[in-house]
């Protein structure tokens, strides 16, 4: 039997973070404490209604809470949701019945770690607001965490918010950069964990419309995504935290990954967010002072297995 890993998980909560919600809720091997919300694809308020629908259709009672309204920082970088409007699809199915709870996501991260020192696991999902601010409230307990798993960067691929920096990064570098300066490990799962074979083609997509009232969820929570797609010449969905999510409930998905310091860049200007990873044991011809190589990215994974193996975990309704 696998660990079980007693997790946080840390959302914007679009279409693919509703998806990755549903994977945790679904995994034997994840123990959700609590799900604790930031501005990102869309607003908090509707990120939290989006957070606790999603949780809702998954079957799970797990308790939200809300948090940062703006990056660490106070400034906000335009962007705008691939989601539609509501960060759902723009398709009418964020109806929850539940509320969230009165706690900030910051105390009850804290409360949490300090309560189980060297236990808990935060699987962050979109920008890293959250984290960073406990870090900066309480960095001790801050320390306790015993690991945390982003889906952030490009990994050493492209990005998409810019063609370096990933959307979670740039939207909050100030954040990230905070978030892996404080140590602690940190396990990345990048844009480029994220293409072709991952991919749910239109033809799939189509098919989950016509499914389980999971697939269906998800399959309307993402038709912004697949217009936008197509208008870049992409006739697919994809699902980058459901990847990152994967990572950490299906045990045998990942195949390869490199040890690595890393440094994200928060001057403004065109570099913006891009995260620079530098390999352990590399020596490169200039070669800047770096840290403790406390990061792992993932560089390997069964990715031709992704769509089968999340369309049978949707399936069983």
């Amino acid at each position: 039997m696998s660990e079980l890993h007693k997790i946080i998980i840390d959302t914007d909560t679009g279409g693919d973070d509703a998806c990755a919600l549903i994977l945790a809720v679904k995994s034997p091997l994840v123990e959700i404490l609590g799900v604790t919300v930031a501005a990102g694809n869309v607003s908090l308020p509707q990120a939290v209604r989006n957070a606790m629908a999603s949780l809702e259709i998954a079957g799970s009672d797990a308790k939200i809470y809300p948090g940062a309204v703006k990056p660490f920082s106070g400034e906000e970088r335009e962007t705008f949701s691939v989601y539609g409007n509501d960060g759902m699809g723009d398709a009418g199915i964020i109806n929850p019945k539940g509320k969230a709870e009165d706690k900030h996501a910051v105390d009850f991260i804290l409360e949490t770690v300090a309560a189980n020192p060297g236990e808990i696991e935060i699987v962050a999902l979109g920008p890293v607001t959250n984290i960073a601010l406990a870090i900066a409230h309480d960095p001790e307990t801050m320390k306790k965490v015993k690991r945390i798993w982003s889906m952030g960067t490009a990994g050493f691929g492209p990005g998409n918010a810019t063609p370096v920096a990933e959307f979670n990064v740039y939207k909050d570098a100030e954040a990230y950069k905070i978030m892996l300066d404080l140590g602690i490990p940190v396990t990345v799962i990048g844009l480029d964990m994220d293409d072709e074979p991952t991919w749910v083609s239109e033809e799939c997509w189509r098919e989950m419309g016509r499914g389980s009232r999971l697939q269906q969820f998800i399959s309307k929570a993402t038709g912004k995504l697949l217009e936008f797609k197509q208008g870049n010449g992409i006739n697919a969905v994809d699902l980058p935290d459901a990847v990152a999510m994967a990572t950490l409930v299906w045990p045998d998905f990942v195949t390869a990954s490199v040890k690595c310091s890393a440094s994200c860049i928060t001057d403004k200007g065109e570099t913006h967010g891009l995260v620079i990873f530098y390999k352990e044991g590399f020596t490169y011809d200039s070669m800047p002072e770096t840290g403790e190589a406390n990061v792992t990215v993932i560089t390997g994974a069964k990715k031709n297995e992704f769509v089968r193996r999340l369309n049978e975990v949707l399936a069983e309704d």
